[in-house]
């Protein structure tokens, strides 16, 4: 059975290709990983809710109903990181609360849970329409593009910036640019794709920068 299982398919992608989003898939785990610690240590969940949910939906789409032609050790990463979502968006129906102004924590849970179902639709048929490609990255990148926006409007916007972890902001930042060098060296022709890949790597550099200047003026204010 093993023999029949394709591991990494280099058929249609090259070994550096592949190393490449293995890189961007390992710091992805080790930044779901520390989202999921601060869920734990601060009850506080730092990825945007406005994008977890379509997150979230995309991970499950992608793990468990669609399958990307990358091969079975890909594909247990893809897992991975729906698992860990699971734990975040739980932590967020929990604490989500914090993240949302004052009128909206009523209905926080029942707009998160419109939310998930409203991109579970909208992504299904997306992807079961054929206009995705084989990774999922064409859904992925819009997506993407939220997460690193609404990353930056969340730190600006967020008095209390010792919730927020560094870690996260650099891990998602060379996450993203590992898997976004890997699809502009497989797909130079989808200008699109190219696009976002760079939008999201100019944002998610502004958001290391923007956390490094509070990271100096902190230290600074304690010596």
């Amino acid at each position: 059975m093993l023999n029949l299982i394709v591991w990494l398919n280099l058929d249609y992608y090259t070994p550096l290709q592949l190393v490449l989003f293995g890189l961007g898939a390992v710091l992805w785990i080790v930044n779901y990983v520390f989202i999921v610690r601060n869920v734990i240590k601060n009850k506080f969940v730092e990825m945007p809710a406005a994008v977890l949910c379509a997150n979230f939906t995309w991970e499950f789409l992608w793990a468990w109903i669609f399958v990307q032609n990358m091969g079975f050790a890909i594909g247990l990463g893809y897992k991975l990181w729906f698992c860990l979502d699971v734990f975040i968006v739980w932590g967020f129906y929990k604490y989500g609360y914090k993240q949302v102004d004052k009128s909206v924590v009523p209905y926080y849970k029942l707009l998160f849970t419109f939310a998930i179902l409203s991109w579970l639709a909208v992504l299904y048929f997306y992807i079961d329409n054929g206009l995705d490609n084989p990774i999922g990255a064409n859904s992925a990148y819009v997506i993407n593009i939220l997460i690193s926006s609404l990353y930056i409007f969340m730190f600006l916007r967020l008095e209390n910036k010792s919730l927020l972890s560094f870690t996260t902001a650099w891990t998602k930042g060379a996450g993203t640019g590992f898997i976004s060098l890997m699809c502009i060296l497989r797909w130079p022709e989808n200008t699109w794709l190219i696009s976002m890949c760079v939008a999201c790597f100019l944002m998610d550099l502004f958001y290391i920068y923007l956390f490094l200047q509070y990271k100096k003026h902190k230290a600074a204010q304690l010596s």
